[in-house]
């Protein structure tokens, strides 16, 4: 995949509000899905679709306690993706 089609795939995955506010939730700690449906106001099933498509994209992880899944950012994937995005306003990137 070539740089262009990388940076594609990172906007269209954060062109999502609720992805983008899961991420800001898990930024602050480990979650699980209903934790993030109370403070969203989204449904379960609509959070467990965003965490799947985020978890695909290496975005999230999860670790299982007890009975509940608690998400996760990955934060070096996360900074793998922000400096992607950073190059673009790099100078001689026009």
């Amino acid at each position: 995949m070539g740089n262009a089609e990388k940076l594609a795939g990172i906007f269209k995955l954060f062109s999502v509000g609720a992805r983008v506010r899961i991420v800001q939730a898990l930024k602050r700690r480990a979650m699980c899905v209903t934790e993030l449906t109370s403070q969203l106001g989204i449904s379960q099933e609509a959070a467990s679709q965003h965490l799947r498509v985020l978890r695909n994209a290496g975005v999230v992880w999860f670790q299982k306690r007890g009975f509940n899944v608690y998400y996760s950012l990955d934060k070096r994937n996360m900074a793998s993706m922000y400096r992607s995005v950073s190059a673009l306003y790099e100078p001689g990137n026009r």
